[in-house]
């Protein structure tokens, strides 16, 4: 007879599967329960915490969510779009820097997602939490590929993200395509900039998309349609929530755009093991087991956080153990957040 697991192992199996659905907010409960056995109450309830559940249902849900991880179930999207995640199993001993700038499991499958946009002339969606590296590692892929491939990166801002015409007259400047003044020219902007790219084919880069209004994703889209045979690709990079948004089906301009993604990676940000050999590498060696676990707690895979907390620990806290009380200062200094809260 099989031991029962313990509340240790439980609380991992739970903590693994809220960490997944955070990366895929298009994912809910019911969704895992079709390739279980267990009804969608019981894996809503039990992703709560409103039970421990025993092995059938931990081993039930963590099944699914493993399969769906590898790509093998609920991929995002449909047809034939290629499906990119992190393997957060990977042990990892040093990660590659530059200066402060480390090439991360998540910069990594960021480059190849850019370099399938480039190879496929595909449309390929990013989805990351703030702050896990997601501008630095466009910032590294277009260093490496300068002068081999063309790329203009576009940053949307309150205004772009709002307004179709905004965005078209500003991309049509970044490659100086000229234009004129008046909402009124904006189609004429942007039949010039679709030629101007069919015969000056690049891969656009737009970040921040998490803010995009529908219709101006209606206007990637169509950019996309009248290029991409030319040699054009687009990668978008945003928060989770832009897969959710994407994979609603509620609003025909979205739509448009999820039926034609190439390739899909959402992404979780820096794996424990990964931060564990950036804290050594930064020269903070002795830190006990419970605070490091608070600590990659509070950061959530973040690089923004996990680099502006090791520069308080050395300014403040350089040279002494690194306690439980420790990160808890560090986490309200930084991030207003609670003990009870990090954990």
């Amino acid at each position: 007879m099989k031991r029962e697991l313990s509340d240790a192992e439980v609380n991992a199996a739970r903590q693994e599967v809220r960490d997944w659905m955070k990366s895929r907010p298009d994912i809910h409960s019911a969704d895992l329960a079709q390739f279980s056995t267990l009804s969608d109450s019981t894996v809503r309830a039990w992703i709560a915490g409103r039970f421990p559940g025993g092995r059938e249902v931990v081993g039930g849900i963590l099944s699914a969510v493993r399969k769906a991880r590898a790509g093998d179930i609920l991929a995002p999207g449909s047809g034939e779009s290629v499906l990119l995640t992190e393997d957060e199993n990977r042990p990892v001993q040093k990660v590659a820097r530059m200066g402060r700038f480390y090439e991360t499991q998540t910069v990594r499958r960021i480059g190849e997602v850019l370099d399938y946009c480039v190879e496929q002339r595909a449309i390929g969606i990013i989805t990351a939490d703030y702050g896990v590296g997601k501008s630095e590692a466009i910032k590294a892929w277009r260093r490496k590929t300068a002068g081999k491939v063309e790329s203009v990166v576009f940053e949307f801002d309150e205004f772009s993200s709002t307004n179709k015409v905004d965005f078209v007259r500003i991309m049509a400047r970044q490659f100086g395509v000229a234009h004129e003044v008046g909402s009124q020219n904006g189609g004429l902007v942007f039949r010039d900039l679709c030629e101007y790219l069919r015969q000056n084919p690049a891969l656009l880069v737009f970040d921040q998309c998490e803010t995009v209004r529908p219709r101006v994703c209606q206007v990637i889209r169509q950019i996309w349609d009248r290029t991409h045979e030319e040699g054009v690709g687009v990668a978008m990079l945003a928060a989770p929530i832009l897969m959710a948004r994407l994979n609603s089906g509620k609003m025909a301009d979205l739509g448009a755009l999820s039926s034609r993604v190439g390739v899909w990676a959402p992404l979780t940000g820096l794996t424990k093991s990964e931060m564990a050999a950036i804290v050594k590498q930064e020269g903070v060696t002795d830190v006990d087991a419970a605070a490091f676990d608070l600590w990659w707690k509070a950061t959530g895979g973040s690089m923004r956080r996990l680099m502006r907390s090791l520069d308080l620990l050395r300014a403040k806290h350089g040279g002494k153990q690194v306690g439980e009380n420790t990160i808890a200062g560090v986490a309200a200094h930084l991030w207003g957040m609670s003990l009870g809260e990090a954990a």
